[in-house]
């Protein structure tokens, strides 16, 4: 199932695998909750071919999959990178994620203002180029809730590091997320356990630049909202665009230069 490079499908097989047996033996996953799992959601690349020649490599990292993995439309799990590969920017919010493409891609630039149309006529590739990653692999809802994510996040962090290390985004762009894949070590400097919590990144690897922005090695990682949460006025499409274009632009001028920008 899927089309991703040889590792990162061996990765899905294995966390698949491992969500299965939870999944079949009833064990809770962290934190007791019902229900504990679901069909295993694959992601990743959206489209490898046109990700292999876009500069900068945008991975989101969403919560989850939302109702396009629900088990009751999709008993035998769902593959959200092929999908939105197959059908592109299909709905409102798909064309909110391409418009906030767009907006990491001219902040590489001299601003420009706003226009819908090129963005519009051009939304599926924009999607077609970029990578998504779930914290939470397992079914999907529309409205997440968070205290299982966190659960999610810290019993899959291992996999989620090596999830991200293998697509080898530029920018990593936090939908909401940044509060459960970040934290401290589970060691302090003597080595003794503080708790036996594992994260995505450990705050000791992450350089802090502009507020809410941070640098990883070569990469670039902006805590932000989920574009579904730009539901009023004031929030439209134009106001986004501004919005992530700038906040990119800060994180690039205070944390750079990255050898896939320069501003």
């Amino acid at each position: 199932m899927g089309y991703q490079t040889p590792k990162l499908e061996k990765l899905f097989d294995k966390w698949a695998e491992k969500h299965a047996k939870k999944l079949s033996t009833g064990e809770p996953y962290g934190v007791t909750h019902e229900p504990p799992y679901g069909k295993f959601v694959r992601d990743g690349i959206v489209n490898p071919d046109k990700w292999n020649i876009q500069e900068p490599k945008i991975c989101f990292l969403m919560p989850e999959a939302g109702g396009y993995a629900n088990v009751e439309k999709n008993p035998d799990g769902v593959d959200l990178a092929e999908m939105w590969n197959k059908r592109g920017a299909f709905t409102k919010l798909m064309f909110k994620f391409a418009i906030w493409v767009q907006a990491v891609y001219d902040a590489m630039f001299d601003p420009v203002p706003y226009v819908k149309k090129p963005i519009f006529d051009q939304r599926n590739d924009l999607i077609r180029a970029i990578a998504i990653v779930n914290v939470k692999k397992s079914d999907g809802q529309l409205v997440p809730d968070y205290n299982m994510l966190k659960n999610f996040a810290h019993e899959d962090a291992t996999e989620l590091r090596k999830e991200i290390e293998l697509i080898n985004p530029d920018i990593i762009l936090c939908c909401n997320t940044f509060y459960c894949v970040v934290g401290k070590r589970p060691e302090d400097e003597e080595g003794k356990v503080r708790r036996k919590r594992d994260f995505v990144f450990y705050k000791d690897e992450l350089t802090t630049g502009a507020k809410d922005a941070y640098r990883w090695g070569d990469k670039m990682i902006l805590d932000f909202f989920h574009p579904a949460q730009f539901k009023y006025p004031l929030m439209k499409n134009t106001v986004q665009y501004y919005l992530v274009r700038e906040f990119c632009r800060a994180g690039i001028a205070t944390l750079g230069p990255f050898s896939w920008a320069e501003l």
